[in-house]
């Protein structure tokens, strides 16, 4: 079977096995994920194409026009004047897959047991984005891209206010909104009041931090805020130094001269296995469904770890598997996958970056599911899979690839994210069917004291992960004051309010009956 495209005015043809042969062998990144996607699948439809699969081809040519076009464009320098940061490739990849991936937001909702002073908030989170100054950037797509320090950035409002009769639903409200990528500051927080306690909702912008940053982030903005609230005097935070000595640290401590002698193309590309029904569609709003697990339960289900030699991951990677089994036609006996984020500060000898940042990984788990098989039975496969996983340096193939990715032309990447959304607007569910890819980010304890702004405490405070775009689904686990909060989130119009409700539900469930 031969493989034409058209680029430009030329018609090329060629050999389809020697085409893809190629392009697995190949440096660039385009061409390695490209060789990995299954073309024998649209050819199998050829006969009885639809309207959207030949439009899915023209766009497929589009981006092959678009990325030779480019392909020769070489990356230079990020502006040497003040206020000026690198970007790095965690940053590049959650900027872009902003582009029919999801909407990349990270979100947080704290509960209070007492009330905030506003302008003294107000003042922290200012005093936040000196301390931090990546917060106070905005994203610059130059070749390489960069940060770049806002100019108006004492006019800007980072944060708001609102008397709420409806704390619970204004909350949702909030995490329901949309922050734009482009426009919006990097941070953005609201205070939301009710008549006898105050909510805090924080929501940051992916492509500058990630999960565990946010955290950090927290815990930055509280101890400056009580800075502030013990004392008149001025008070100035010390600006953190963002540069690239974190991924050198990383590769240093585990002697990789050369990351690029270990990469291996394609090892941290997913497919769809599980059956979970979703729908074609398009849709710029998002929804957010949580569970929680209450503190006597999460006694229980800490004993029941304890006695079978695994992690709290372990167990809820498990409760995820079987959980997924009751959302469609169960699948046994076949290789099923769900991504499991991880966090490459593990590399570092003191746990932390230099500032808040991206610096996440990813790693697939792949656990054929068996008949009838009760939970402490599925747990023991779970715990030497991850124990097998632990001794590769996991995640570390997904740093290796990002790191490659801030030596590719930005325009030539953002060039086929663009592309490619816009062939997922028709093509996945021909291709997927009623199958999804899930993702868990376990952020573990996001502290371990309450958290105090002041005098006032922080008595509940849950994080929520991104909205992933169908086929993808992320569920979020994180835990504080002794309560365990199960998140994910949905597009309107793709996923149902109650499909995402029932898979919560039921990893809490197995959750509950596997660890009696």
């Amino acid at each position: 079977m031969d493989v034409k495209i058209k680029i430009g005015n030329t018609k090329i043809k060629f050999p389809y096995e020697d085409f893809m042969e190629k392009l697995k062998d190949s440096d660039n990144l385009f061409e390695t994920i490209f060789s990995k996607t299954n073309l024998d699948l649209y050819y199998k439809f050829y006969e009885n194409m639809s309207k959207g699969m030949l439009s899915y081809y023209k766009e497929l040519n589009k981006v092959f026009v678009e990325y030779w076009d480019i392909n020769n464009q070489k990356t230079g320098k990020i502006p040497d004047e003040p206020g000026v940061l690198p970007v790095n490739g965690h940053d590049i990849y959650n900027y872009i897959a902003r582009y029919g991936m999801g909407n990349f937001h990270c979100q947080a909702i704290l509960k209070i047991d007492g009330r905030l002073d506003f302008d003294k908030l107000s003042k922290a989170v200012r005093l936040s984005v000196d301390a931090e100054p990546v917060l106070g950037c905005s994203f610059v797509k130059g070749n390489p891209p960069y940060w770049k320090r806002l100019e108006n950035i004492d006019q800007v409002e980072f944060c708001s206010f609102e008397e709420a009769f409806d704390v619970e639903e204004s909350a949702k409200r909030f995490l329901d909104s949309r922050l734009d990528m482009d426009n919006d500051p990097m941070i953005k927080i609201k205070l939301i009041r009710s008549k006898s306690y105050d909510v805090l909702g924080l929501k940051a912008n992916h492509a500058c931090c990630d999960g565990t940053s946010f955290k950090d982030y927290i815990q930055l903005l509280s101890d400056i805020y009580s800075k502030i609230n013990q004392s008149d005097e001025a008070y100035t935070p010390k600006a953190a130094t963002r540069g690239r000595s974190d991924q050198d640290r990383l590769f240093g401590n585990l002697g990789i001269k050369d990351p690029n002698d270990l990469w291996i193309p394609g090892s941290d590309i997913s497919s769809p296995t599980w059956a979970f029904p979703w729908s074609q569609g398009t849709s710029g709003t998002t929804h957010i469904v949580v569970c929680k697990l209450q503190p006597e339960q999460l006694d229980r289900i800490s004993i029941y770890a304890k006695s079978k030699g695994a992690t709290y991951n372990d167990l809820i990677l498990t409760a995820y598997y079987r959980a997924m089994l009751g959302m469609g036609q169960p699948v046994y006996g076949v290789p099923m996958s769900i991504n499991v984020t991880v966090d490459l500060r593990r590399y570092l000898p003191d746990y932390k970056t230099e500032a808040i940042r991206n610096f996440s990984g990813s790693v697939n788990t792949s656990l054929p599911m068996v008949a009838n098989e009760d939970f402490s039975e599925t747990l023991s496969r779970v715990v030497y899979m991850m124990k097998e996983i632990k001794r590769g340096y996991p995640g570390l193939q997904s740093a290796i690839g990002l790191e490659r990715l801030e030596n590719i032309s930005f325009k030539e990447v953002l060039s086929y994210y663009q592309a490619s959304s816009k062939t997922d607007q028709d093509m996945p569910q021909v291709f997927y069917g009623n199958r999804c890819i899930p993702a868990l980010s376990n952020l573990g304890i996001l502290s371990k004291s309450l958290i105090k702004f002041g005098d006032v405490t922080v008595t509940d405070y849950f994080i929520v992960p991104p909205v992933v775009s169908a086929p993808g689904l992320l569920l979020a686990v994180n835990t504080y004051n002794s309560v365990m909060t199960l998140a994910a989130g949905y597009f309107e119009n793709t996923v149902l309010h109650n499909d995402v409700e029932r898979l919560l539900h039921n990893i809490k469930q197995e959750l509950l009956e596997g660890c009696k």
